[in-house]
Formats: C-alpha cells, sequence, structure tokens
C-alpha cells in the first residue's frame, strides 16, 4: 500500500502491537483519510491492524474485523463523537463502538460486512 496517498496516517499507527505487521485494507484506509479531510480534526488511532494472534483477538470465538483489516479505535470524547459519527456514517462506516464513559474514551469504526460474516450494528463498551 502507498501510504503517501493518505496525508493524515502512517502505516506505524495501524500496526498490531503484538506482530508489529500491517494488514489494513486499502479501501478502508482511503474511506478513513476521506472521513479525516472532511472531519477536519485529528485522529488519534488507538487501534488498528490485529493479527488473529494479538491477545483481545485470541480470546474471542471468532477473530474480529481488526484481524481484516477493515477497523480503527480512534482516541475521541466530547463532542467531536457526535460529529465523528454523523461523517462516518456518510463515509460508509456500517459498524459503531462506542466508548464515553470513565478512562481511554474511543470510538470504534468497522466496514467489515455481511458476506465478512458480520453486520451493520453499533454497541457500547
Amino acid at each position: 500500500m502507498n501510504w503517501f496517498k493518505f496525508p493524515n496516517f502512517t502505516e506505524e499507527e495501524f500496526r498490531c502491537s503484538h506482530t508489529g505487521k500491517c494488514g489494513m485494507d486499502e479501501t478502508f484506509i482511503q474511506r478513513l483519510q476521506n472521513l479525516r479531510t472532511e472531519a477536519g480534526f485529528p485522529f488519534i488511532v488507538t487501534s488498528g491492524y490485529r493479527d488473529p494472534t494479538h491477545p483481545v483477538e485470541a480470546k474471542k470465538r471468532k477473530p474480529g474485523e481488526h484481524t481484516l483489516g477493515k477497523a480503527v479505535d480512534i482516541a475521541i470524547s466530547g463532542e467531536n463523537v457526535i460529529i465523528l459519527l454523523a461523517l462516518a456514517h456518510k463515509h460508509g462506516f456500517i459498524r459503531f463502538g462506542i466508548k464515553q464513559k470513565g478512562n481511554g474514551r474511543f470510538v470504534h469504526l468497522g466496514t467489515a460486512t455481511k458476506d465478512e460474516g458480520f453486520v451493520k450494528t453499533t454497541w457500547s463498551y
């Protein structure tokens, strides 16, 4: 993937914290860049690609969409959450996880589809 096409992101911020691999989907990153451009504020990526051996994924019955390179967790809170969610839907994100209590507030954005074993949904942590 040519990361120079994405001026607000680097490959390093999406690497698996367990293996160092980066299996992000290029279409996903382009969608995220379009979202970032329209939002007009920085995104702090706390989790991008996760190898299936990553401890979080290894605990699951079925690995999540991070293992497909079609999900990101963004550290965000306050009014920017509302802006992010409204624009994310517009840009084709279909899976939303929201943690807005306590420390470590973030929003999960995903694009994995029914054909990949996922459904459009929203959840809270």
